[in-house]
């Protein structure tokens, strides 16, 4: 005899058929689902008052080279606005997208009819030239070049993006975290002390750091801006390279200085070997640091330079026999530049391209912190596009959170500042005409809280007619200065120093 079991749903007396109760470790409690607007992104409210503010992304979407003629196609803004939430709420691949889909309130606070899919953006990019899409994202670059100081440094730096599958343009080459895997090799050039990105050279992965540098460089230097503000370039040995110097140096053309890092070869240790010991400044003491200068022609040159070295005696860790015939070891460190001596003494020379190490934290954020090594895909001007649009948020991130004035003077890597300023649990309430946003915060943190939008409500009503001095106003953002920003609307006429 067959039976058949069937589940009989039961439901406590009070209790409504779309709740679930559960006896958690607080007592009795009840699951239901609601129609009110939550979101645990209450910053998106801020960020999208500076984004609508500057309108470099609706803009963008306005010189959008794909002309879209079916009804069914999602509006370039919103697939572009929908791929930058993605990488500003943490996403490194195109789905993570999704982690957004399912939030309405989202869509409300950022003017989206919804967020849009994975497949958005890389369907507006398949529509493109790779031409193309350089020339349509070079356009929101050149706008922040407004926020560049009125002297600056480019440094110059390469990284290995490790692919995994079949990629366009992916090849092997150097690659210290996968031997033997395809890669892409970006060129990134950074305006020093402001961690803006100013430039991105895509290339594929068997190419050295000074490949294609004067392509790239010729593009910056095509435009006023930098012409007119950028004082030096600077660069690791994989930019001491005889056309990269020689650019600099063409006779009767404005060029900006150059200050790289040698490699320190048998020629190199032969120069070093020849500079008399008067000529070294500084004692030889363990630990501290001697610098002298020369000039040289090394083989593959076609003139002398100026090299700065910089020797530091180390300490040697004794083995037992090393005790008796223990004796310091040096790390030298050799540079180039055409920096005159009158504008430049060999210790400033040591200490100016000591600052470069900043940079190095700018790719540590971009690749760990901001998803720069993912959203990959089998065509290269989507992963390009990705690549350019990760760069774009990353800025405008950055100009965002220093507005807030949260940490005056110092950078807030993303991995922070996304809990200060964006994932806060907050309820959308519309009533009439009238949207609040209640964040749930503690009143302490509210007050703190306070003081930052204000910044932004003051920047918003001040530098809205103004665009000479709106310009001002993000290249004082940029500066690490302890000011309160809303001084610098106060007086907005005279710059930082330096």
């Amino acid at each position: 005899m067959n039976t058949v079991a069937s589940l009989v749903s039961v439901h406590l007396a009070g209790e409504g058929r779309d709740e679930i109760s559960l006896d958690t470790l607080s007592g009795k409690c009840s699951l239901t689902r609601t129609d009110e607007a939550l979101t645990p992104y209450g910053g998106l409210a801020a960020w999208s008052a500076f984004l609508k503010h500057l309108g470099i992304i609706e803009r963008l979407a306005e010189h959008c080279p794909v002309v879209r003629t079916s009804p069914n196609a999602a509006p370039v803004r919103e697939v572009l606005h929908s791929f930058q939430l993605s990488a500003l709420v943490e996403g490194k691949r195109f789905c993570h997208v999704r982690w957004l889909t399912d939030d309405p309130a989202i869509a409300t606070l950022m003017g989206l009819e919804r967020v849009r899919g994975e497949d958005a953006l890389p369907r507006l990019a398949r529509e493109m030239s790779v031409e193309q899409m350089r020339q349509w994202m070079n356009r929101p670059q050149t706008e922040l070049y407004a926020a560049l100081p009125e002297r600056f440094i480019a440094d110059w730096d390469s990284t290995v993006n490790t692919r995994y599958g079949h990629q366009e343009d992916a090849a092997v080459g150097y690659n210290p975290h996968k031997r033997g895997r395809k890669s892409h090799h970006p060129l990134i050039c950074v305006a020093a002390r402001t961690r803006l990105c100013l430039h991105l050279e895509w290339r594929p992965g068997d190419t050295v750091s000074a490949t294609d540098w004067q392509p790239a460089m010729e593009k910056l230097w095509s435009h006023p801006t930098i012409r007119e503000r950028l004082w030096l370039n600077r660069g690791d040995v994989g930019f001491g390279q005889e056309a990269i110097m020689a650019w600099h140096e063409v006779q009767g053309q404005k060029r900006p200085k150059y200050l790289f890092k040698l490699k320190v070869t048998s020629n190199v240790r032969r120069a070093i070997a020849k500079v008399p010991w008067p000529m070294w400044e500084g004692a030889p003491t363990v630990g501290c640091q001697q610098t002298a200068e020369t000039t040289v022609r090394l083989e593959g040159w076609s003139r002398e330079r100026r090299i700065i070295i910089v020797r530091t005696l180390k300490p040697v860790n004794p083995t037992p026999q090393d005790m008796f015939w223990d004796t310091p070891e040096d790390e030298v460190a050799v540079y180039v530049t055409n920096l005159e001596k009158d504008e430049a003494k060999p210790e400033q020379i040591a200490l100016l391209y000591a600052q470069r190490a900043d940079t190095e934290n700018v790719f540590d954020e971009l690749k760990n912190q901001w998803g720069f090594r993912g959203y990959c895909s089998q065509r290269a001007v989507v992963s390009e596009l990705a690549a350019r649009f990760v760069l774009l948020t990353y800025n405008l991130w950055s100009l965002f959170t220093r507005l807030m004035g949260l940490n005056p003077g110092h950078h807030t890597e993303a991995i922070k500042s996304r809990r200060d300023f964006l994932f806060m649990a907050a309820q959308v309430v519309e009533s009439g005409r009238q949207r609040t946003v209640k964040l749930a915060v503690k009143a302490e943190w509210w007050q703190v809280l306070k003081g930052c939008y204000e910044r932004l409500r003051t920047w918003l009503a001040t530098t809205a007619p103004q665009l000479e001095m709106q310009g001002d106003f993000l290249r004082r953002l940029a500066r690490q200065t302890t000011d309160d920003p809303l001084e610098w609307l106060a007086q907005p006429a005279s710059p930082p120093p330096g």
